[in-house]
């Protein structure tokens, strides 16, 4: 009797299972195939085409702008370039201006040699003063006449050129007061003076503030005389300046105590305050110039003071030079001093500080 085969329930050959799984890869290959075909959505490429377009612009305006600097940076170079040239020619000009001025220099100095070679030989000043310059002869100041007259201002104001500092050495000692810098210039210009007067002249040095003196041993002196002069000076160096401005009582003096005056030098810095209570003059309720009477006056009232005081003390024929040291807060006095200098066919200076 035959047995009957028995049936295995698994039949799947080992072809059958190489086949399926073959198929399952070439599925998968003609799925890929099929998506790597897939387009692309328009907003996505217009979007990558509009950056693609801007980082173009970009990169020309990058471009342009690198042109342009190297441009500028080429004209810079140009632009360094000549004015190293033109460095170099101004170099050049000044070496030759400076040998030029040398030269002219030396023509000078030879000529200066030869000026003096021939120049006459002058009497030596009566009282030896120290080198100041050329300064001292060119202010167009001339110390001549056979009379002549010196006031000589020792107020107060004197002392300093600013009014503070005027200030502050009223309320100091004698000493201190000489000390003061215009002081000792006003001491400077009387030396001036007095070493150029002429040899055959006569001179009477008058001091003024509220009141006013002759100084040395007699009112006229000799200027060849060496002891005359010497006494002058020695009173001149012992003044302290202080008080007010009285111009009136120094022209009374000098007419008074040196008659016959041909010429007239006054050292000053400003306009009278003060004049005398017997002179007559016009008092107002703002102008009193009066010892006693104000404490302050204007530059009006002085103004006033001074015109009183030349229309009663006339000096007729007396050509009046003028050394004005201008104080601070007076602006009037240089135009009227030059004034009455001009009128009497006289010099006004107002000198540097540095002089003499």
């Amino acid at each position: 009797m035959f047995k009957r085969r028995k049936e295995e329930g698994f039949n799947l050959a080992f072809l059958d299972v190489m086949a399926c799984g073959l198929g399952a890869v070439i599925l998968i290959l003609i799925l890929v195939k099929f998506n790597s075909n897939t387009n692309v959505p328009v907003e996505e490429l217009e979007r990558l085409q509009q950056e693609l377009a801007a980082l173009q612009d970009e990169s020309s305006e990058l471009a342009q702008s690198l042109s342009e600097e190297e441009q500028e940076t080429a004209a810079k170079s140009a632009t360094l370039e000549a004015i190293k040239q033109r460095i170099e020619q101004l170099k050049i000009q000044q070496q030759e201006t400076s040998s030029a001025l040398k030269d002219q220099i030396a023509v000078v100095a030879d000529l200066d040699n030869a000026i003096a070679a021939i120049a006459p030989q002058t009497a030596d000043d009566l009282l030896k003063t120290p080198q100041t310059k050329e300064e001292s002869y060119l202010l167009g100041l001339k110390v001549e006449g056979k009379r002549i007259g010196i006031l000589l201002d020792t107020s107060a104001s004197m002392t300093e050129e600013a009014l503070i500092d005027i200030i502050r050495r009223k309320v100091g000692t004698d000493s201190e007061k000489r000390q003061g810098k215009k002081w000792q210039r006003t001491l400077r210009i009387a030396r001036w003076v007095l070493a150029r007067l002429p040899e055959s002249s006569h001179f009477s040095v008058v001091t003024f503030n509220n009141e006013a003196s002759s100084l040395g041993k007699q009112a006229a002196n000799k200027a060849n005389d060496t002891d005359d002069l010497q006494a002058v000076l020695g009173d001149i160096n012992r003044l302290t300046p202080t008080k007010g401005t009285n111009l009136e009582n120094a022209l009374k003096t000098i007419a008074r105590d040196f008659p016959h005056m041909t010429d007239l030098y006054i050292v000053t810095d400003g306009l009278p305050t003060l004049v005398g209570s017997t002179s007559g003059f016009p008092q107002t309720r703002k102008c009193k110039p009066i010892e006693g009477l104000q404490t302050t006056i204007t530059g009006d009232c002085r103004m006033e003071t001074f015109a009183h005081t030349l229309r009663t003390n006339p000096l007729a024929g007396v050509r009046t030079n003028i050394i004005l040291l201008p104080l601070e807060g007076d602006p009037i006095a240089p135009g009227a001093y030059w004034s009455w200098a001009e009128r009497t066919k006289g010099t006004f200076i107002a000198p540097a500080r540095t002089w003499p």
